[in-house]
């Protein structure tokens, strides 16, 4: 039975796309995904018009880690150590790329204008800034995991997740490259339309989260505030981060856009925590 042409071409391209995502924002195998003419080959990849799925996969990463945490505590594990061993195996999913990022950012803070704040960036090595930073994040985000009630878990894993790789796509589509080289540079121009489709699979993969939440524990309010207390906390952090970038180093950089994800990914978390504790909320 032969297959239409239009819709093999369209077929190949989704796989594209998703092999893109995936090699960039997880570790996961890609050979079998890519199309044959993208198999050893030195075909350039459409890393920007892939963008369009990277929330969705940041929500089936939150999805990972949140079944990891939710199991741990099923067993009796202490919280706090449930929360730690669902971040370590995210980490590993996610390769640290973000983490990376975000100690690079922290470091080049360090300098006192935005060449030497790019050099330091591009040092490989992790100064003091970059650990304090790293420590901050993972603690802040274990001890809010550690804290969400059971019903919690996976709307606010997959909330998280999805809304950081969302976060870190308004850099590019509001401001130039930094450098005239590096990673990054091929988001730029962003093109407009996978970037307004990785919008709405954000806005609608928050909203499944969020009947998730209602179907595992009926309180449709508490799910409809913390939608919007996720959805308002994560354009906050993008768009500051955004400022901040270009204050700094006069555009954005890959490492930016790591911090941005898990700068996101981590005050989500502690608002979904915080909003958690309220009497009566679950």
């Amino acid at each position: 039975m032969s297959t239409n042409p239009s819709l093999r071409a369209t077929l190949d391209t989704v796989r594209l796309h998703l092999a893109c995502g995936l090699g960039l924002l997880t570790r996961l195998p890609i050979t079998r995904l890519l199309p044959a003419p993208y198999r050893n080959t030195s075909a350039v990849w459409p890393m920007a018009r892939s963008l369009w799925c990277w929330p969705l996969i940041g929500g089936g990463i939150g999805l990972f880690a949140g079944v990891i945490l939710l199991l741990a505590q099923l067993a009796h594990m202490p919280p706090l150590v449930a929360a730690c061993l669902a971040l370590s195996a995210q980490t590993i999913l996610g390769g640290g790329l973000h983490e990376d990022g975000l100690a690079d950012m922290a470091d080049g803070c360090g300098g006192s204008t935005p060449a030497r704040r790019l050099d330091i960036m591009r040092d490989s090595r992790v100064g003091s800034y970059g650990v304090m930073a790293l420590c901050l994040s993972f603690g802040l985000r274990a001890a809010s995991l550690a804290s969400l009630p059971l019903p919690a878990i996976l709307p606010a894993c997959i909330m998280a997740a999805c809304l950081a790789r969302a976060a870190l796509l308004i850099p590019p589509a509001i401001l130039p490259p930094a450098r005239p080289d590096g990673l990054a540079r091929m988001l730029y121009p962003l093109p407009r339309r996978p970037f307004l489709l990785a919008l709405l699979g954000a806005l609608l993969c928050v909203l499944g989260a969020a009947l998730l939440g209602c179907i595992i524990h009926p309180m449709p309010a508490a799910s409809l505030a913390s939608m919007l207390g996720a959805l308002l906390v994560a354009a906050l952090t993008a768009v500051l981060t955004a400022r901040a970038a270009l204050r700094m180093l006069g555009g954005y950089t890959g490492d930016l856009l790591g911090a941005c994800a898990v700068l996101t990914e981590t005050l989500v978390l502690v608002t979904l925590a915080t909003l958690a504790q309220i009497p009566g909320f679950f």
